[in-house]
């Protein structure tokens, strides 16, 4: 029977990882090879390489597949990249989904990458590629400072309180004061630092211009959309862009019986759906294309959170297209399309010809 390919399912946990090899044949049956358990440190990836060497000598037919498992899987997708293996990294619940397929309903690491690799070999899923280093960095400030800025809300929200009820203790007072002004600090030197990323390399800065350009996205949110979706190089349309926000709907509808509500998913990155929300606080009062979509969904009915949730949709397609289209966004052009409900033209609906670059202004 002719081999086509080594599939190895890698399941990574934080100080431990387990990984099975298994020949996949042309008729598509498949076959174990051996397994073993690995440290999830450097010396445990330079064993796993060499073990995949030893075991599936003919690299061209490697197709190693592991899960996005938080952080942890990260350092030896590097190592494997860097080693030029095939390495795809696949979201967990598509693995618990496929599982459940099989009628796999135990769980432990030894089972789970079988899982993986059988999920490998059926499937094939694409190959990974790994963010650019200033992609990386920025997506790490990024959300630094995201998570600073919930701390920081905390403190503020008990401070409220504390002030608010009778004879509040001082002392607590003046802590939550000083946090306050701790984060505060912490958070300005993290914005600091994206925008030095932003004036060190020429594509960031006209990308951050570009999304500048559009009303209710700020420069932080701008770094955000930027960061987690590595300058939108993960995506080729917009769909995909929504998707990948949770953004996409979902509905429950079946013959006459069934007429369930439609809503949408929330499975995707809460980052991107979340950037731009906060931005549109005052969007119902805004004489554009964004405040008619979010006055026009409060007027089918919708609460003011889904009618924001909306808009954040149109946000996220209009970005999608000034930075693919490389123009700033153009209120007349994206007001005109919209009217005439135009689809998704091989150009953004949003600019206009000819193609410029935005002017950028000296920073200070």
């Amino acid at each position: 029977m002719q081999l086509i390919a080594y599939s190895i399912g890698a399941d990574i946990a934080c100080e431990t990882f387990e990984a099975v090899i298994q020949k996949v044949y042309a008729n598509r049956t498949s076959e174990i090879v051996t397994k073993r358990s690995f440290n999830n440190t450097r010396g445990g990836h330079t064993q796993f390489v060499k073990w995949v060497g030893k075991n599936a000598p003919d690299r061209s037919l490697v197709h190693v597949v592991m899960e996005a498992t938080g952080r942890y899987y990260e350092d030896l997708a590097y190592v494997l990249f860097n080693a030029q293996y095939r390495l795809s990294v696949v979201l967990p619940n598509k693995i618990k989904n496929f599982a459940r397929s099989l009628n796999e309903y135990s769980k432990n690491d030894p089972l789970d990458a079988r899982i993986i690799a059988t999920y490998g070999a059926m499937y094939n899923p694409k190959a990974w590629q790994p963010m650019s280093p200033l992609m990386r960095e920025l997506r790490e400030l990024s959300r630094e400072r995201q998570s600073l800025m919930g701390i920081l809300t905390q403190a503020r929200n008990r401070l409220h309180a504390l002030t608010s009820s009778k004879c509040p203790r001082l002392d607590t007072v003046k802590r939550l004061k000083e946090q306050i002004k701790f984060f505060t600090r912490q958070i300005d030197q993290i914005e600091g630092e994206m925008d030095e990323l932003r004036d060190g390399d020429e594509a960031l800065q006209i990308n951050h211009a570009l999304l500048c350009s559009i009303p209710f996205v700020g420069s932080v949110t701008a770094y955000t959309l930027l960061a987690e979706t590595d300058g939108f190089a993960l995506f080729e349309n917009r769909e995909q862009l929504i998707k990948y926000a949770g953004l996409d709907i979902i509905e429950n509808q079946s013959g006459s019986s069934v007429r369930g509500k439609t809503r949408i998913s929330g499975r995707g990155n809460a980052r991107i759906r979340s950037a731009p929300y906060m931005g549109l606080a005052a969007v119902g009062n805004h004489d554009s294309v964004f405040g008619e979509t979010y006055r026009r969904a409060i007027d089918k009915g919708m609460a003011k959170k889904q009618a924001r949730t909306a808009t954040v949709r149109q946000v996220l397609k209009v970005a999608f297209g000034v930075v693919k289209s490389g123009q700033p966004y153009c209120e007349d052009t994206h007001r005109n399309r919209a009217g005439k409900r135009v689809g998704e033209p091989s150009s953004s609906p949003t600019v206009t010809e000819p193609r410029k670059q935005p002017v950028l202004e000296p920073q200070n």
